[in-house]
């Protein structure tokens, strides 16, 4: 018999080599779970932290401040709770004053936070007071949702992406949003702005793109490789690493492949993080870390 605290993972923060954080869910809530679990790895040992009463929409840590070591863990919530829990020290919970259903991502820049959901919504943080910037784009609430942002990344306050349904991706340049057109018509579900200065949005049907608002999107994934729908990304060790449910991708500039697992067991890919030594992998059951040489799997004592 499955244990009653059985977990699905859906979230990962990535800490170090042997370290992370992990947002979860209990199988026995089925599709609709009332409480995200947020479970700490630290080297061998497993520890449940809290239960956040809201799905966790997305988790990150923050950079680190004047004075800290470590910066601040934030899970953000679909119908905008905040919780920020700086390393060490007791969380703070704060709630988003959002008048649409729920919150779909979330992404720090420059040392602010931004936000994003349904009816292109998108809000930031400016010295900790969130404000409201989707003048031009926000579309009120009538019978059913229209409209949805999934996703918010960018180099800069003065250089964002956010990307959603329909295929829709604008771009913000401190002043207003202005939509940048793509190929595609499909659900975008996440941006990564990369270090070199070129913007990847992954989606349905495999679509990955590649450019900016100056020169254009080209798709550069292959139907004929994944055509599950684009999770998540992350860049490790000069690669970008793009998560495709049942399939990990890399892209190391020339070609996109499928990543070899070289682990036992069965394995899921939703979400994933880096640093600059470890990648962290998660999806179902499954949490894999990999360090640029090898993989391994680490199983969750709740399973």
């Amino acid at each position: 018999m499955a244990k009653s605290t059985a977990l699905y993972f859906t979230d990962v923060i990535a800490i170090g080599p042997r370290e992370a954080l992990f947002a979860g869910h209990l199988y026995l809530e089925g599709a609709e779970p009332t409480v995200t679990r947020v479970m700490m790895l630290d080297e061998e040992d497993w520890f449940h932290v809290y239960d956040i009463p809201e799905v966790v929409c997305s988790g990150l840590q923050r950079a680190a401040r004047p004075g800290q070591k470590k910066g601040d863990f934030c899970f953000l919530g679909r119908s905008g709770l905040l919780r920020e829990h700086p390393s060490g020290l007791a969380h703070r919970d704060a709630h988003l004053d959002i008048d649409t259903p729920y919150l779909m991502g979330m992404s720090e820049i420059k040392g602010e936070l931004y936000a994003c959901g349904t009816q292109n919504q998108v809000l930031r943080t400016s010295k900790g007071v969130w404000q409201r910037i989707d003048q031009g784009i926000y579309t009120p609430l009538g019978d059913e949702v229209t409209a949805c942002l999934n996703a918010i990344a960018g180099f800069s306050p003065h250089d964002l992406y956010a990307v959603g349904d329909t295929g829709a991706i604008w771009h913000w340049d401190g002043q207003a949003w202005r939509e940048s057109p793509g190929p595609t018509c499909l659900p975008l579900y996440c941006v990564h702005c990369a270090t070199d200065g070129t913007v990847y949005i992954g989606g349905a049907g495999g679509v990955l793109l590649k450019g900016n608002t100056e020169t254009g999107w080209t798709d550069i994934g292959n139907a004929d490789l994944c055509s599950e729908v684009l999770e998540d990304m992350a860049e490790f060790d000069g690669k970008l690493y793009v998560t495709a449910t049942d399939q990990l991708l890399e892209y190391d500039g020339i070609r996109l492949r499928e990543t070899k697992v070289p682990v036992k067991g069965k394995k899921a890919y939703y979400a994933i993080d880096a640093k600059a030594d470890v990648m962290w992998v998660v999806g179902d059951e499954s949490v894999l870390s990999f360090d640029g040489g090898a993989w391994r799997r680490h199983v969750c004592p709740e399973n």
